[in-house]
């Protein structure tokens, strides 16, 4: 891979039988080095939204259980993301502070919601535009009602919405979302009912009122002038030239070990028989979860919980089950 630039942050994934592994480079459009093996797509779009700089959001009327087998070898992440909806039978939504992947249908009609809402605040006061621009992180747990998540979401902005019974009753899953705006938070929930939140002057308080309707037709993304952007945030990058791994995994140890030393380039030498002597199965379940560590310490990791010994030696991991005092 060409690395322009000195840092270098690398994000590895394996969970049962299916590996998937991620680098980022200091650049605008990070090359993506993946290979998904059936890996259900609201995994994989969890994932790269850590290399798109912006939550990657399945939309609800899609199959979040499709299985994605895909290898990029170096391609831009854009070019992955179409590649894997295309494969879950949607689009890329490529929004202001999220990637939407949804049905071809809902494409146009979602960007003219975002432009019609550009309109709609900048012609609100600057206090009640400061209002819908205040961002925070939004979590919530598994089978939470998305009305009961817009109404609480707005009633602690102290805003009043009007239409919350046009959102049907759903549940949906857990999500874990870095700091959107307000305005932002609440239509990524309401554009997965072909809804979005219409923006109108308050005649007091610095809080606007919002009302719930339809997503506006596609043409009207043609008419309205672009909305404007902020350059995408990429994921931070380690200081120096050391190269640093993040790491979840759960998986057997041995085709775990195969994908991580193949990434790290290194030939894999298990001593299986070392390993049966102390009562290890090839197959054991090895489980890690470890952010920002070097080679070593991604090593250890995976290792020591297993009481294996490892060493690396031109070009070669070799790990070992060492005998029982």
């Amino acid at each position: 891979m060409a690395i322009r630039g000195r840092h270098l942050w690398r994000s590895m994934s394996l969970t049962g039988l299916a590996c998937a592994f991620l680098a980022v480079a200091a650049v605008a459009e990070p090359p993506v080095h993946a290979t998904w093996t059936a890996q259900p797509v609201r995994l994989v779009a969890a994932q790269l939204s850590r290399l798109a700089g912006k939550p990657v959001v399945l939309d609800r009327r899609l199959d979040p259980t499709t299985a994605i087998t895909l290898v990029a070898a170096g391609e831009p992440c854009d070019a992955v993301l179409t590649a894997i909806a295309t494969r879950a039978g949607g689009q890329v939504i490529d929004l202001a502070e999220t990637i939407r992947i949804a049905p071809p249908a809902v494409t146009g009609r979602c960007v003219a919601a975002e432009q019609t809402r550009a309109q709609e605040i900048s012609r609100l006061p600057k206090p009640q535009r400061n209002a819908l621009a205040e961002a925070a992180a939004w979590q919530w747990p598994a089978g939470s009602r998305p009305r009961d998540l817009v109404a609480t979401a707005a009633a602690e902005a102290g805003i009043k919405i009007d239409g919350l019974d046009r959102i049907p009753h759903d549940h949906f899953p857990a999500a874990d979302l870095p700091p959107l705006t307000l305005a932002d938070r609440l239509d990524l929930i309401l554009f997965h009912f072909d809804l979005r939140m219409a923006w109108s002057r308050s005649p007091t308080g610095a809080r606007p009122r919002g009302s719930i309707v339809s997503l506006p037709d596609a043409t009207a993304a043609a008419a309205a002038p672009p909305a404007k952007r902020p350059p995408r945030q990429r994921p931070p990058q380690p200081s120096g030239t050391q190269q640093v791994y993040t790491l979840r995994l759960e998986a057997p140890l041995e085709e775990a070990l195969t994908a991580i030393s193949r990434q790290l380039s290194l030939r894999l030498d298990l001593d299986v028989a070392s390993l049966a002597a102390q009562g290890i199965a090839p197959r054991e379940i090895a489980r890690a979860d470890v952010r920002s560590a070097t080679r070593d310490a991604l090593l250890d990791a995976i290792l020591t919980p297993l009481a294996l010994s490892y060493r690396i030696h031109e070009g070669t991991l070799r790990v070992w089950a060492k005998p029982s005092r």
